[in-house]
């Protein structure tokens, strides 16, 4: 169950001229009249009737346009709408297409190299070229060509207006947990057993291997030729491409606050449903999402007017500005590095695991980036501790064997006779790069830093039950072979809890380096604000969370008024553009910084 911040910590303010908020329009009833404006200018103009295109990402609920069709018949305008679904290959071919994909391991799949183009099918995509062709020349009406994919690249260029619909990952998640995609058969793809972050395996396989890779490309390709950009999350609001363009630019030359996402896990704690007025109802919080970017949005205020932008949507007009001319290079559209809470206070253990490195995401799963990690404790109780690495004298063919007979027979498996384990406490931080076997341990909190997440290969969940009832997935072969079992007790630590490093210190604070490895792309430092310090991105964006004192002010150097307030736990992403800014905190305050590694 994820639930929506209750607090409204999360808009971002935008200083612009009135001009782009008054031309944005809001609701139903006034985007109807947009329609028939432009169907007027047209005939006005032209001397006939446009043609429209309505494009947007799955779970788009298209239904509205008959409604619009409806409403613009009682206007007296003639119009005809038109679904692109029909012109899809049937689901049986297109599942024959994708289920390499979906089906080559039980847990996970991987990544569709492919794009919506194949999905369709190209002779009927030429007659409905044609078919646009002649309704130009010989039909007086308005005709609505709508659905994911009617702008592709056949058929873009017949339109005089494009409306891209966008949906955020949050909302496409709960569409298809009611309703099965269009693409594929709903019989063949089992709704049995969770993968990570508490989606079921289908929403996982369907979301992170095929959807996710089509039709974030479709969206980056219809930007670039829409007119109007359409927020449809909840009450209808639609943006001029020019004034969209405008807002986009803005937010990516000012730090940027997600709206967080909370997921409740059967190690769950009471930690952080506590600090952000959780509802009673969510029984405990296991992750807080605060910038795992590409699955997450952002709430900006345009004069009171408020839109809910998916960070991806963000990425892919502003990904320079964003991540950087370097990081752009080489990691493409992906945004490499994330955030978030793993919360197991008055909770239990997280699952004895293991993530995967880079050439064993390639090799499997068609992924770019491994999964490396670091834990910082922000609190934890007495007696808490890290699981991290293996034991020096293990055998590890017999913790197979008996993970395996945990797995097969129920029974528990004596983890901490193989699994290195190291006390935790507020401040600590702790590198786990992939291959590592690791858990948190019960009674505390820690920062989540890592790259991409959806590749945790559970070993032992203590034969609990997930929030279904059901016990959770192990993955024994994937995690024994990512496992790098040279990382024992003396390993972990010499090399996996450094001291940390003065990089600077001067008398308003002091910057340290907490912890960094050759294999890991990132690094984390801690900066300590006695009142004010200064930083400067280099082409590099930062993450800031403030884990100690009530509140700091993020502020540039060249503009005071692209800046940012975040209070105690609050996360935000200072854009590789940003420049020269200085942090200024209420009383002292202490505030975790991650970036990628200098080339």
């Amino acid at each position: 169950m994820i639930v929506k911040d209750p607090t409204k910590i999360a808009v971002n303010q935008l200083q612009i001229p009135k001009e782009w908020s008054g031309s944005i329009v809001i609701g139903f009833d006034k985007f109807c009249d947009l329609v028939e404006a432009l169907a007027l200018k047209e005939k006005k103009n032209k001397g006939r009737y446009p043609i429209l295109a309505f494009d947007g990402f799955p779970g788009v609920e298209w239904p509205f346009v008959s409604l619009l069709e409806k409403r613009l018949r009682e206007r007296n305008l003639p119009v005809k709408t038109i679904g692109i679904f029909s012109l899809y290959k049937q689901p049986k071919s297109v599942w024959k297409m994708i289920c390499p994909f979906i089906t080559s391991d039980p847990h996970f799949g991987k990544v569709f190299k492919g794009k919506l183009e194949d999905f369709l099918d190209l002779e009927k995509i030429k007659k409905a070229k044609e078919r646009i062709r002649q309704t130009k020349k010989n039909e007086d009406q308005v005709v609505i060509w709508f659905g994911c994919g009617v702008v592709n690249s056949l058929l873009k260029k017949l339109y005089d207006y494009i409306f891209y619909w966008d949906l955020t990952r949050e909302r496409f998640l709960e569409k298809i947990k009611k309703t099965p995609l269009w693409l594929v058969p709903s019989e063949v793809i089992s709704e049995e057993g969770v993968a990570d972050v508490g989606m079921s395996i289908q929403e996982f396989k369907l979301s992170q291997y095929v959807c996710y890779p089509v039709f974030d490309k479709q969206r980056r390709k219809v930007l670039k030729h829409m007119d109007f950009y359409v927020e449809s999350n909840g009450e209808l609001k639609i943006l001029p491409k020019k004034s969209f363009e405008s807002v986009t630019s803005a937010l990516a030359r000012s730090p940027i606050r997600l709206k967080p996402l909370y997921i409740q896990g059967p190690w769950g704690g009471k930690w952080i449903k506590k600090l952000r007025g959780l509802p009673e109802n969510f029984a405990s919080c296991a992750w807080a999402f605060e910038a795992v970017a590409p699955d997450m949005s952002l709430i900006v205020d345009i004069n009171h007017t408020e839109l809910e932008i998916p960070f991806i949507t963000l990425l892919s007009k502003e990904r320079e500005r964003i991540m950087g001319e370097k990081a752009s290079k080489k990691f493409g559209w992906f945004f490499p590095l994330r955030v978030h809470y793993d919360d197991s206070f008055d909770g239990g253990n997280m699952a004895i695991q293991v993530h995967p490195n880079g050439v064993y995401v390639k090799k499997h799963f068609n992924e770019v980036v491994g999964q490396h990690e670091a834990y910082y404790i922000l609190t934890a109780k007495p007696g808490s501790k890290v699981y991290l690495g293996l034991k020096e004298d293990i055998n590890l063919k017999s913790f197979y064997e008996e993970a395996e007979r945990a797995r097969v027979e129920k029974v528990p498996l004596d983890y901490e006779h193989y699994v290195n384990s190291v006390s935790s406490k507020a401040g600590d931080l702790f590198l786990i790069p992939a291959g590592t076997i690791h858990a948190l341990g019960k009674d505390q909190v820690c920062l989540e830093i890592g790259t991409s997440y959806g590749y945790t290969f559970h070993v032992y969940d203590y034969l609990r039950p997930d929030l279904s009832g059901r016990l959770r997935e192990i993955h024994l072969d994937h995690a024994f072979r990512a496992m790098k079992s040279y990382r024992k007790t003396g390993w972990v630590a010499r090399i996996l809890k450094q001291s940390p490093r003065i990089l600077r210190k001067g008398k308003e604070g002091a910057e340290y380096l907490l912890g960094r490895r050759g294999e890991m792309p990132f690094e984390v430092r801690r900066l300590e604000v006695t009142k004010k310090i200064e930083d400067e991105t280099s082409g590099r964006f930062h993450i800031l969370t403030l884990v100690e004192g009530k509140n700091a002010e993020i502020e540039s150097a060249e503009d005071p008024r692209r800046s940012i307030k975040i209070k105690f736990s609050e996360t935000v992403i200072v854009p590789a553009c940003f420049g020269s800014y200085a942090i200024t905190g209420r009383g002292r305050c202490t505030i975790i910084k991650v970036l990628l590694k200098a080339a």
